[in-house]
C-alpha cells in the first residue's frame, strides 16, 4: 500500500499493552512512525486510537477527546492496582443488595477530585507512580480532577456490578470503582473493562490487528484508517493555494490568509484551525493564537 498518514481505529483486545499494539502495527505497516492517542490498561479491551505518519504530530489535539466506558467491577475485593491483575490486599462481605449497588453508582457523578492509582504513569519528581509502588518506595498519591456523566446500571451478578458511563480524558475508570466499594463499604476492584467511544470515534468503527493485516494484504479498503485530512473532523478548516500555500511551506503565514483567520477564529471556542491545500486536499498545518503573537504556525504537516 502507498504510505499511510493518518488514524486507525484499532479493536484492543485483553492482554496486550498499548506498546504491544504499537510494535504490532509498526510491522504491520513498515514504519516506525507509530504512536497512540490514549493509553488502555492490558486488562482493558475496545478502541485505540493510533496515530500513524504525520498523524502523530496530532498527538496533543486528538487526546482532548472524552472517553466512554464499559466496565465490571467486582465488589467485596480490594487491590493494589485497582484491578483484578493486582495483589488482593483486603477482602470484604457483600452486604448490599442490587437496588443499593444501582444507587451507588449513580450517585457518582459530576466533576469530583479522587485519588489516581498508585500503578499508573503520573509522574511525582520525574518518577512513574507504578515505579514507586513496584521498588517500594513510599509516596503521597495525588488526586485528580475527573468528571464523570452518563452513567447507567447495566447488571448485578454477585460480585460482579456493570456499569457504563462517559467521562472527560484522563480520567481514572479505577479510582471510580474504588469510590464505588468504599461508598458501599464493601471494596471494590476492576475486573473489565470495554473502552466504546473516544470522542469524535467508536468501537464499532475500529478493526482488530490481524483483520487490518489481512485486509492490507488483500489490497481492501478500511474504513478504520482514517486520512490525516479529515482526522480532526470538529476542528475548523481554511483552504489555501497559490501564494499562500508556498508562504505556509516556507514558515510563513501570509496577509491575506491572516486576515481571513481573524475572521474565523473564536478565541472562547478555538485552540488551532487547520489549514488545507485546496488542490490536493491535504492538511498543511495548524495556526493558533500565543499572547502577544498573534497567529502562529503550530504544526507543520508534510507527506
Amino acid at each position: 500500500m502507498a504510505e499511510f498518514h493518518g488514524l486507525i481505529l484499532v479493536r484492543k483486545v485483553s492482554g496486550m499493552t498499548s506498546h504491544d499494539v504499537v510494535a504490532r502495527l509498526r510491522r504491520i505497516l513498515n514504519t516506525k512512525a507509530v504512536g497512540h492517542a490514549g493509553t488502555l490498561d492490558p486488562l482493558a479491551e475496545g478502541l485505540m486510537v493510533a496515530l500513524v505518519g504525520e498523524a502523530t504530530k496530532l498527538s496533543q489535539y486528538i487526546l482532548e477527546g472524552n472517553k466512554a466506558y464499559h466496565l465490571h467491577a467486582r465488589l467485596g475485593v480490594e487491590t493494589d492496582t485497582l484491578d483484578i491483575t493486582g495483589q488482593t490486599l483486603k477482602t470484604s462481605d457483600i452486604l448490599c443488595d442490587e437496588a443499593k449497588i444501582r444507587e451507588a453508582g449513580l450517585a457518582i457523578t459530576g466533576a469530583m477530585s479522587l485519588p489516581v492509582p498508585i500503578f499508573s504513569a503520573i509522574k511525582i519528581n520525574g518518577q512513574k507512580l507504578y515505579e514507586y509502588a513496584r521498588n517500594e518506595q513510599e509516596v503521597k498519591i495525588p488526586n485528580k480532577d475527573m468528571t464523570f456523566w452518563d452513567v447507567e446500571f447495566m447488571s448485578y451478578k454477585k460480585p460482579e456490578a456493570e456499569f457504563k458511563f462517559k467521562c472527560s480524558k484522563g480520567s481514572y475508570v479505577r479510582s471510580w470503582i474504588a469510590l464505588l466499594g468504599q461508598n458501599l463499604g464493601c471494596g471494590a476492584t476492576m475486573s473489565a473493562l470495554t473502552r466504546t467511544w473516544s470522542d469524535p470515534y467508536y468501537l464499532d468503527q475500529s478493526i482488530l490487528l490481524e483483520d487490518l493485516e489481512a485486509r492490507l494484504k488483500a489490497g481492501e479498503e478500511i474504513s478504520a484508517m482514517i486520512p490525516l485530512a479529515v482526522a480532526l473532523p470538529a476542528v475548523k478548516r481554511v483552504r489555501i493555494k497559490g501564494h499562500d500555500q508556498t508562504l505556509l511551506g516556507n514558515g510563513q503565514i501570509s496577509h491575506d490568509l491572516r486576515s481571513f483567520l481573524i475572521t474565523m477564529f473564536d478565541p472562547l471556542k478555538d485552540d488551532i484551525i487547520q489549514v488545507v491545500s485546496l488542490t490536493s486536499g491535504k492538511l498543511l498545518a495548524l495556526v493558533g493564537i500565543e499572547k502577544d503573537r498573534g497567529f502562529v504556525i503550530k504544526r507543520v504537516i508534510k507527506y
